[in-house]
């Protein structure tokens, strides 16, 4: 488990509280994963795993934040770029990737935002993927919950057609059997979502007009009403949504 330390300190602290905590994990450091240094369970992960190479790579967000680099997978070589700014440093790291599995948090057109928050858009990940030059398929993942919709794509230029790239979701499961399907499924699942949510404030404060004035009663809400409002499930109010 090569998570950031302070994980390992909230896991000791609630196998103190689940005592099925102890031995379920080899807590690793992900600083004593760095490129060109031997990983402390190399050893383990081969012979266990397959795994021929594992290592860290930093990125730009918070304190102790990494990618990480794995060799040996079924798919080949799988890059993950947890919460981060692109990285030429991870791109030239992950060279020739099978997988890209990268953030794209925000869609292109909030490069400054994304900024701000560390983060990456659509298009800055797909960047990442046509530099690393990545050769079976990129997964994009951890869109903000304020779209209620597919992000779209950016232009072509940003990345290459001819490697599919995937819009991730809840409960999806890929194999290197099915992954080029994977990518056809994109269209299909933008019908699920309208294209016209918006994003913002605005919309919290439409689903607040929507709650103000209907009661478990007279309350009209259609499926679109609330997959067109970001957050209209987690919000508080007395709607009863079961009729």
């Amino acid at each position: 488990l090569p998570p950031p330390p302070a994980i390992f300190r909230f896991l000791a602290e609630y196998s103190s509280i689940d005592p099925r905590m102890f031995g379920t994990y080899t807590p690793v450091d992900c600083r004593d994963m760095a490129q060109n240094t031997v990983n402390p369970v190399a050893a383990r992960l081969q012979q266990e795993l397959g795994i021929t190479s594992c290592f860290s790579v930093p990125v730009a967000h918070c304190l102790h934040s990494f990618a990480i680099v794995i060799d040996g997978t079924s798919f080949g070589r799988v890059v993950y770029s947890g919460d981060c700014r692109p990285s030429v440093q991870l791109a030239s790291a992950g060279k020739g990737a099978d997988l890209l599995i990268h953030e794209a948090t925000f869609e292109d057109g909030m490069e400054a935002e994304a900024a701000l928050k560390r983060h990456s858009t659509v298009g800055e990940a797909l960047s990442i993927g046509k530099r690393m030059n990545v050769q079976g398929a990129i997964v994009l993942t951890h869109f903000s919950q304020r779209y209620p919709r597919i992000p779209p794509m950016p232009s072509s230029s940003s990345y290459s057609e001819d490697i599919p790239a995937i819009f991730a979701f809840d409960f999806m499961k890929l194999t290197p059997s099915n992954i080029q399907k994977a990518s056809l499924l994109t269209s299909a699942v933008s019908l699920l979502y309208p294209e016209d949510g918006g994003g913002g404030a605005d919309e919290t404060e439409d689903l607040d007009i929507i709650m103000e004035g209907s009661s478990s009663r007279d309350c009209q809400l259609t499926a679109n009403d609330l997959l067109g409002i970001p957050g209209a499930f987690a919000a508080a109010s007395n709607v009863d949504y079961r009729r």
